[in-house]
């Protein structure tokens, strides 16, 4: 496990895709945050309240789904994974692996764009933090850091079954974008409500907007079955596959 963990680290280390990818979302956080203040002080307001600025707790998720996606995508495309298998290597590693780094990159994006946001925040407005606020954003950045491994659990496995990055990375998008449409058609079909909770989709109505108690902890449970149900696929699926 180690040899196929070192590999992954040494060839992320060798590539620049995933901090492009999180220099863009923390682009895209920062700037409009920045609109917000200016567009603020316009009004008079120089001290933001903390449902403001909740909002640095979300992720950029159509940015984030695209470094699993390339990750394990990459691999197949220049025969890595070939390689990796033919020396000894047992295949459910090789997933376990590029599962393990997707999530050490989940946390390194919301870390890098949060503490991006919080210091614009700083700079830009005379916002004072309170302790209770500061501890509620800790508390959504886990929880987004949650949703983004769930993310990058289900990137994992729709790239391991197309075996490319591009196709990965479009499926994706797509699926985000029309998972939503579908979970409020099943809420007026089914007449169930609050089925959005239990997709990856809804940290962004937890952060911007709260959600109860209830709610964030359903979610929560959703995400991890989310990450134990496709790392299991993902093994499974590649153990299946002939890449001789």
């Amino acid at each position: 496990m180690n040899r196929v963990l070192n590999y992954d680290k040494y060839k992320l280390q060798k590539t620049k895709f995933w901090w492009i990818c999180i220099l863009v979302a923390i682009a895209m956080n920062t700037i409009g945050l920045y609109i917000m203040i200016k567009f603020s002080s316009g009004y008079g307001i120089s001290n933001l309240q903390f449902e403001q600025y909740r909002s640095i707790a979300n992720p950029v998720t159509l940015v984030f789904l695209i470094i699993p996606c390339i990750f394990v995508g990459n691999d197949f495309k220049t025969g890595t994974i070939k390689n990796i298998a033919s020396k000894g290597i047992k295949r459910e590693e090789i997933v376990l692996s590029k599962l393990i780094w997707n999530f050490v990159l989940a946390i390194l994006f919301m870390v890098c764009s949060v503490i991006a946001g919080l210091i614009v925040l700083i700079l830009f407005s005379k916002t004072s933090i309170k302790s209770k606020d500061f501890i509620e954003l800790m508390k959504l950045t886990g929880i987004a850091i949650i949703a983004l491994c769930a993310f990058a659990s289900i990137t994992t496995l729709i790239s391991f079954i197309v075996k490319s990055s591009g196709a990965a990375i479009a499926i994706s998008i797509v699926l985000i974008l029309v998972s939503e449409i579908l979970i409020n058609l099943a809420e007026v079909l089914f007449k169930f409500k609050n089925f959005s909770k239990f997709s990856p989709n809804f940290i962004a109505n937890i952060v911007s907007s709260g959600a109860s108690s209830k709610s964030t902890t359903t979610f929560i449970i959703s995400m991890f079955v989310w990450i134990v149900v496709c790392s299991l696929l993902s093994i499974y699926i590649f153990k299946q596959q002939d890449i001789k």
